[in-house]
């Protein structure tokens, strides 16, 4: 079951993906204002939820494994947080290129623009104290992490907080049929694969953790084998 289940995430969203892209830029019809750069909506805002959702996932994740040192919940933060990396990156891509066509600039400091940059700078962070932090760093990569889901609502409602520029949350419940019917085979399959992928990765960590602590028996039990005792000394013949 744990190898067929990425398997099975990454064959249908090789059969959802054309589907979706064909109905992206063939099937519906271009915005008036924007024009064809409108269709990045299509993968901006899929990649935005999923990066908020796998930011919870670490933090929850992170919070449990300080609890209960759960080998699990600390290999699903870690998968989690690489992840945040990865969709936070096509987000902090594709919003400029959306923004430059909407406000005529790229980045505005606009405050859900900041906030989310302050999540990947978070996560990446995590990543790095995880993989090169000393010993008892877990702790504060935890921190971290808990800290990045908290910051998760703060980009959520951060439109309605400071009435910024950037589209309000309503913008998703006001979308005509023909734009859902692009947006969701475009979050299905996003969502698809990113499941995949942090199942894949949690597999790689628990078993990178199983053969660690195989390493560390194999050392303790050479360490405590007694020394075989010494034989007699061969007796050497007059030359």
């Amino acid at each position: 079951m744990k190898k067929i289940l990425p398997i099975a995430f990454l064959g249908a969203a090789a059969l959802i993906f054309p589907v979706s892209v064909k109905t992206i830029f063939l099937d519906t019809p271009i915005e008036n204002q924007m024009g064809t750069v409108q269709k990045i909506f299509y993968f901006h805002v899929p990649l935005a939820w999923i990066m908020m959702l796998l930011a919870v996932v670490c933090g929850v994740a992170a919070g449990i494994q300080l609890r209960r040192d759960s080998k699990r919940a600390e290999a699903v933060s870690i998968a989690a947080a690489e992840l945040v990396l990865v969709t936070g990156l096509g987000v902090l891509i594709t919003g400029p290129i959306w923004g430059h066509a909407t406000w005529g600039k790229a980045w505005t400091w606009d405050a859900r623009q900041v906030s989310t940059g302050l999540l990947w700078l978070i996560f990446a962070a995590y990543v790095l104290v995880r993989h090169y932090g000393a010993a008892g760093s877990e702790r504060l990569a935890a921190a971290l992490a808990i800290f990045g889901a908290i910051d998760v609502p703060v980009i959520y409602y951060a439109v309605k907080i400071w009435k910024t520029t950037h589209p309000s949350n309503d913008v998703a419940g006001s979308l005509p049929a023909s734009m859902w019917a692009a947006l969701w085979p475009a979050l299905i399959a996003l969502l698809l694969t990113s499941m995949a992928l942090l199942l894949i990765r949690v597999q790689q960590e628990l078993t990178d953790v199983t053969l660690d602590e195989a390493w560390v028996d194999l050392d303790d039990a050479g360490a405590t084998k007694p020394n075989p005792a010494p034989g007699p000394t061969p007796a050497t013949g007059d030359a």
